[in-house]
């Protein structure tokens, strides 16, 4: 990994500049991919999607704000924790200019979030209502994203984490197995063997 002199972007509410990480070359050696589609790839971090601003605490697209080149390297990369994504997701579903590309991001991030927090953590115990919204986030997520036979594991994954699991079980039906590149099989797999058991949490793809 190498970094590179920093990315600096503006709040586009009040102006507040931050300094984000920017790399000139990194890569996956010891990368971890978990079911979610979440890589944690040590030697090529990434910036988070999503920015709060420390001034006025807003969040915006980092990806949306034009940038200038600093004089220095920087390591942050404003990441957001659970409870944040919400707030931004909350902030943003409210925003007319946002596009549906980008609503499917930070779905994703805060699907993604979600599990950070009570999967990958360890902790077993989620409290009913944060059940309920990780599932309607799963449910927004389906219904506005186009599916085809690239993406259809990615949807029966997202059925048996909302522990629907007639529905993944249905989705899988319509995926053939013996057509699937190894790694993909390894997936559908591992994703019909915790569906069987009725096991909805996320799991570590072993490569």
């Amino acid at each position: 990994m190498l970094p590179a002199n920093a990315r600096i972007v503006k709040c586009p509410f009040c102006g507040e500049k931050k300094e984000l990480l920017n790399l000139a070359s990194g890569n996956t050696f010891g990368a971890k991919h978990w079911s979610d589609q979440k890589m944690i790839a040590p030697m090529l971090p990434r910036v988070s999607p999503v920015q709060k601003c420390p001034s006025c605490g807003k969040y915006y697209l980092e990806y949306n704000q034009p940038y200038v080149e600093g004089d220095d390297w920087s390591s942050e990369r404003g990441e957001l924790s659970y409870q944040q994504w919400k707030e931004a997701y909350a902030q943003l579903q409210s925003e007319k200019k946002i596009t549906k590309k980008d609503l499917q991001i930070v779905r994703h991030q805060l699907i993604q979030a979600f599990n950070d927090d009570y999967y990958r953590s360890n902790i077993d115990e989620v409290p009913a209502e944060e059940e309920a919204l990780f599932v309607t986030i799963i449910h927004e997520y389906i219904s506005n994203c186009s599916w085809n036979k690239t993406n259809m594991l990615f949807k029966a994954e997202l059925y048996r984490e909302a522990a629907e699991m007639a529905q993944c079980a249905e989705v899988l039906s319509k995926i053939s197995p013996d057509k699937l590149q190894d790694f993909e099989a390894k997936i559908y797999n591992e994703i019909e063997n915790r569906m069987k058991k009725g096991d909805k949490k996320v799991f570590l793809i072993k490569v």
